[in-house]
């Protein structure tokens, strides 16, 4: 397992394990994943969980508009009432729905948080502000006031990640140094043979000069 002790100590070796699996089919660090989850459920890692305008479950699932009880997922639409009712592992089959089309586009924990809560702040600038054509900065920093860190009015995405920094601590750098050590995982994994091989063959010739001398 990758998960960093923060979240091993709140999961059992099953749910640790699907998260890992996800992530896996993800290509992201599952420590990311865990971090956003943790966050959302309010650091239970509760599939029941269960906010004040009826967001649902590990990654809170939102209807799509005012006026339904749906959330669509991969062309499917999901009532808010079956996402509820639905285990750990069959959430996460559904998170991995939500997030696939972010595939390679992931590239940090906060990346994956952004994926869940703002996809259009991905892979944007600190100094990017959260606003859309429909939804104000000004409202999204009202609805959201844990992030509007500096009570300007507006949500920038270095207060964001200041926001997470400080509410994980001397665990932020711990979830987010594994990037580096997946990375390393990953070459090892396609290249190992390779690597291997050229070892067996330059220790084979140096065996080889060092005989005829």
């Amino acid at each position: 397992m990758l998960l960093i002790p923060l979240f091993t100590k709140l999961l059992t070796s099953d749910r640790q394990t699907k998260i890992v699996e996800v992530s896996n089919q993800l290509k992201i660090n599952p420590d990311w994943l865990s971090a956003v989850i943790y966050f959302e459920t309010g650091r239970t890692f509760n599939p029941k969980a269960k906010n004040q305008i009826g967001s649902v479950g590990l990654i809170q699932f939102t209807r799509d508009k005012a006026g339904v009880e749906y959330k669509t997922i991969g062309g499917v639409k999901y009532p808010l009432s079956e996402i509820y009712k639905m285990s750990f592992n069959e959430q996460m089959d559904l998170v991995y729905q939500y997030l696939k089309p972010f595939k390679g586009k992931m590239n940090s924990f906060l990346d994956v948080y952004l994926a869940v809560f703002f996809p259009n702040a991905m892979n944007q600038s600190d100094d990017y502000v959260f606003q859309t054509k429909g939804l104000s900065a000004s409202l999204i920093a009202k609805q959201n006031p844990a992030f509007d860190t500096n009570k300007d009015g507006q949500i920038k995405r270095k207060e964001v990640t200041d926001f997470f920094r400080k509410l994980y601590k001397e665990n932020f750098p711990l979830i987010e140094k594994k990037k580096t050590l997946n990375i390393m995982k990953a070459f090892w994994t396609k290249y190992k043979y390779f690597i291997i091989g050229g070892l067996v063959v330059a220790v084979g010739g140096y065996f080889l000069l060092k005989k005829k001398k």
